[in-house]
């Protein structure tokens, strides 16, 4: 994630972001996608260590470029793009590999997907009116965090260890709940911005963040 992490934004947050591209936390971003399809495939092809191992490495990209776009002062507008977008697609892809595999139960993905259908049609909606998407949030992140944690340990516990699955799902179940909560404050940030302020001047220029 190129953009900062919840703290590194908050840091960053008087800083505009640059139009760059290729600086290094972008590169790391664009890595991590490409990590994310292999883990993909390599979950449903049954290998299991080797998607581990590429899940693992996606999860550090994602702490080490929001890092070193606040180290360095790299924060950029695509960078802004390739995180939440990174994020949706280790979801998706974990989710739907994880519930094929039957290691979770295909209402939590239901849960987890119906969460990113409803961020996306507000922010079509609000990209619509001018409004360009807002920064993520310590909730979101932590949302996003819990889900690292939890679907990785349900899919080691799977068939070896029945108490440490349960409480990996229940665990997951808790993500979620932060993970609607943060989507429900980003689609109420959307909509706020979307709509012209009581004196006039238009809220889609206000700063990115999410309350």
């Amino acid at each position: 994630m190129s953009e900062a992490s919840p703290v590194d934004q908050h840091d960053s947050a008087e800083a505009a972001p640059s139009a760059a591209i290729w600086t290094v936390p972008n590169l790391i971003s664009m890595a991590r996608i490409v990590l994310i399809v292999v883990f993909g495939w390599l979950l449903i092809a049954g290998h299991d260590a080797w998607a581990i191992g590429a899940l693992a490495a996606a999860g550090i990209s994602d702490f080490l470029d929001g890092y070193l776009a606040r180290r360095w002062n790299q924060v950029t507008e695509l960078g802004r793009v390739l995180d939440p977008a990174a994020d949706r697609l280790l979801t998706i892809v974990v989710v739907l590999g994880l519930a094929i595999r039957g290691v979770i139960p295909w209402w939590l993905v239901a849960i987890l997907l119906a969460r990113d259908v409803m961020v996306g049609v507000a922010l079509l909606i609000a990209r619509s009116r001018g409004v360009s998407s807002a920064q993520v949030t310590f909730v979101g992140k932590a949302a996003t965090f819990g889900l690292y944690v939890t679907l990785p340990l349900a899919f080691l516990a799977y068939e070896r260890w029945d108490g440490v699955w349960v409480a990996a799902i229940v665990g997951a179940c808790v993500a979620a709940a932060l993970y609607w909560i943060s989507g429900i404050g980003y689609a109420r940030d959307l909509a706020r911005r979307a709509h012209p302020a009581s004196d006039g001047a238009s809220v889609a220029g206000a700063p990115e963040r999410l309350g």
